[in-house]
């Protein structure tokens, strides 16, 4: 609920047409934030999965819950956006804050889909060891009887 209200109250403060204009303009500086923020986040997961020894799996739900980037960023590019320097510009102008905005709409979208898809994979790479234990106690068990008939066959032939 929050993120749809979020939206709109952004949405705001937004111009449509210099919002569009500028991220047509400053199109490397807007795909720059955002790859720059898929590929920090995939290397911290990546790190995190080698610290840990976690699973592929794992990396990719740990990245995908995190990309999103939403409350925290408005409000630190909203306080650069409204605070200026001794000489008079913005610590962050205007089109560096269109860019952020559009880091966070791609990041609230492509989260929830990434985690989506991996997440499911986390869950069946967690079942496989509980069926392989399951297996591997179901094979003692039929040896332990194959061994408990055998004696007690062992036993009648004597």
């Amino acid at each position: 609920m929050f993120i749809p209200i979020f939206f709109v109250a952004t949405g705001f403060l937004i111009d449509p047409v210099v919002f569009f204009r500028s991220i047509a303009q400053h199109f490397a500086l807007t795909a720059g934030i955002i790859l720059a923020l898929l590929i920090g986040k995939w290397v911290a997961a990546e790190i995190a999965v080698r610290a840990f020894k976690y699973s592929h799996a794992a990396r990719m739900t740990m990245w995908s819950l995190t990309l999103p980037q939403v409350a925290a960023t408005l409000a630190a590019a909203l306080v650069a956006y409204d605070i200026f320097n001794p000489a008079g510009q913005r610590l962050l102008d205007g089109h560096l804050l269109n860019a952020v905005l559009v880091m966070m709409l791609t990041t609230s979208i492509l989260g929830p889909i990434l985690t989506e898809r991996f997440a499911p994979l986390l869950l069946q790479e967690s079942a496989q060891p509980i069926a392989r234990e399951n297996q591997k106690a179901s094979a003692r068990e039929t040896q332990t009887e194959d061994l408990s008939e055998r004696g007690a066959s062992d036993g009648v032939d004597r």
